[in-house]
């Protein structure tokens, strides 16, 4: 890694759960993965698609394990997981991210824990 331009700590991680039951409602296992989420205390944001955070990327990562694990929990035969990681360095002045930029339309419902 070049040490003048180290990537910051904060992440964004972005996950969808889908998972597989023999029988009862996807919906109903998902928010249980949603549900470990809000526990977990941590920036995020829950859409039609997927659910974001933001904090440091192990930390997250433990968190979509343990939402995934929810899903068993619930239920679930089985379970695909798909994670999206937005990081950045110091140098970024500019971000695909409209968070740092302030509360906008595609991002006011991001909740700060």
């Amino acid at each position: 890694m070049n040490n003048e331009n180290p990537v910051l700590n904060d992440v964004f991680v972005a996950f969808q759960v889908i998972p597989r039951l023999k029988e009862g409602n996807n919906f109903e296992v998902v928010d249980k993965a949603i549900d470990v989420v809000k526990a977990a205390n941590v920036p995020y944001q829950v859409g039609a698609m997927e659910t974001t955070m933001k904090g440091e990327l192990n930390h997250l990562l433990e968190i979509v394990k343990q939402a995934q694990q929810a899903c068993y929990d619930a239920g679930a035969l089985e379970v695909i997981t798909n994670i999206k990681i937005h990081s950045k360095t110091e140098a970024a002045t500019d971000t695909f991210c409209t968070y740092d930029r302030g509360v906008t339309k595609a991002n006011y419902m991001f909740v700060d824990k």
